[in-house]
């Protein structure tokens, strides 16, 4: 026999699933829990056009047969396209880039002797994002590419079936110097001689440099917010639904993806181009070390700690928004441990850091979390031994790296249209926790102990579901693997142990 009420509300509204099992474990009642509604994409993946493994041809069993079924089990619903930088020097239209032609020659013709052609195309990565029923995230090229080349991207993929976007964004990283930027030497900033950089701290180039921070930030945003709107009303004009996104620039305590003097980015952006803007698109590295772990590079109970900050980060982009664009959302559109190939994707921390990483952005408001990349080239054979970023290796067939471990967990909770939040236990100084009303009714509890040395005993009062037999996933430092199991919901009436560096993941069977 069982009871059940029920008062799932909206976005940060009180919320609670009760069941006699419930109350017998003494799971709160309703009314001091809040929580975020998930959209229908949470879960998202970068998708790039020099991805030859998702572009292997599925009828010789190339990597599109083995991947799609991971992503699909992971709930991946969005799929952004473009690659990053990558993004400010490819046409889609003729599916090359001018990257061999940088820098110097950042005008460069798509047809030139220097552009090169990608193995995955437009058409393909939509037909393969529809096939497992994910949404498309596009960037368009504001780099080196066209309000009109961006209305046509718009107005083709608005015509052609199945190809329609859920997002588009104007350009990368536009507030950084490895980005290229042609808009620069037009009007208002009228500022010439600009090359990319694969360091723009060493750039002379950069307005950056040759400015200052301030000034040149100043340059940088003021020439981004003339020109880019120039490509949204083009994009406009071409489907009046586009849901359009700008990139937004964390500050440099972001290690791996912040920049001096980024609110006047932010300010300047939003408040010339806040009526066209959707979302702002934010990129995630907290830390920017290549290789392994330990020296002078962080250790794994210092990555883990890193995603204390994400609550904060949140409400400072909040913050801002709610100032020039209040009706505009946040979404992450790329995030890893480092903005450079590490260790951690063959090592468990790789699997705790993404789960911890999806859940806390989520858990804060933001509308989907996109993971750098699905595949990547560090590691060309079945077995993950060197630095790398992606959820796959890039053999043939491709083999999962231990971030799509963290994406599997993850995805126990953040479900589309599930009601997610934090968790409060007896130690938060260890613990991240989240607790989420699925839809079917069902409830799932995660724990994530960022302490790697030691283990913790917990007590904790969820507000969801949670009765009869739990299914229980345990993956960890010295469980590096996901382990599935059942237990009695009674069990944890007293409690849960997490062992050192660990996740577990419960949910009403």
């Amino acid at each position: 026999m069982s009871f059940r009420t029920s008062c799932r509300k909206v976005l940060n509204q009180t919320f609670c699933m009760m069941t006699v099992a419930a109350i017998a474990l003494g799971i709160s009642s309703c009314g001091d829990t809040t929580g975020v509604q998930l959209p229908t994409a949470p879960l998202g993946l970068n998708v790039t056009p020099w991805d030859y493994v998702y572009a292997a041809d599925t009828s010789a069993g190339g990597g599109v047969n083995v991947i799609q079924p991971l992503l699909k089990s992971v709930n991946i619903g969005q799929l952004r396209f473009g690659g990053g930088a990558y993004a400010d020097f490819y046409d889609w239209r003729s599916n090359t880039s001018i990257a061999n032609c940088l820098p110097n020659d950042a005008t460069a013709s798509f047809t030139s002797s220097c552009a090169s052609k990608d193995p995955l195309s437009f058409s393909q990565f939509s037909r393969q994002a529809k096939a497992i029923g994910a949404e498309s995230f596009v960037t368009v090229n504001f780099g080196s590419g066209t309000p009109a080349q961006a209305a046509a991207w718009v107005a083709t993929a608005a015509r052609t079936p199945g190809e329609s976007v859920a997002l588009w964004e104007v350009g990368n990283e536009s507030y950084g110097c490895w980005e290229v930027d042609n808009e620069l030497a037009r009007p208002p900033s009228n500022y010439r001689g600009y090359k990319p950089s694969a360091n723009g701290a060493n750039n002379a180039t950069c307005p950056l440099n040759s400015e200052g921070d301030a000034d040149g930030m100043h340059t940088l945003a003021t020439s981004y917010a003339a020109n880019a709107q120039r490509f949204m009303r083009a994009m406009k004009a071409a489907d009046p639904s586009v849901q359009i996104g700008v990139p937004w620039a964390f500050g440099t305590s972001v290690k791996g993806a912040g920049i001096a003097d980024s609110n006047e980015w932010n300010d300047i952006v939003l408040t010339a181009d806040a009526k066209f803007v959707s979302f702002v698109d934010a990129h995630y590295y907290p830390f920017n070390f290549l290789g392994s772990l330990g020296g002078h590079n962080p250790n794994a109970q210092q990555i883990l700690a890193a995603l204390r900050r994400i609550p904060a980060l949140y409400q400072g982009i909040r913050a801002t928004l709610n100032i020039y664009a209040p009706t505009a959302s946040v979404v992450i559109g790329e995030t890893a441990v480092s903005n450079s190939e590490t260790s951690t994707s063959c090592t468990p921390i790789g699997a705790l850091f993404a789960a911890g990483d999806v859940l806390s952005w989520l858990a804060a408001g933001a509308q989907s979390v996109d993971w750098w990349n699905m595949n990547n080239y560090g590691n060309k054979t079945s077995t993950c031994v060197n630095p790398d970023y992606g959820l796959f290796t890039s053999s043939d067939p491709p083999t999962v790296e231990t971030p799509y471990y963290g994406y599997l967990l993850a995805s126990k909770l953040a479900q589309p249209h599930a009601l997610l939040s934090t968790l409060a236990t007896s130690d938060p100084g260890d613990i991240l926790a989240f607790q989420s009303a699925l839809p079917d009714g069902k409830g799932a509890i995660a724990f994530i102990n960022t302490n790697t040395e030691s283990g913790r005993k917990i007590t904790f009062h969820a507000s969801t579901a949670l009765s009869s037999t739990l299914r229980i996933w345990n993956y960890g430092l010295h469980t590096p693997k996901v382990i599935t199991d059942t237990i009695p919901a009674a069990s944890i009436s007293t409690g849960i142990r997490v062992p050192a560096g660990s996740m577990i993941v419960l949910a009403t069977q």
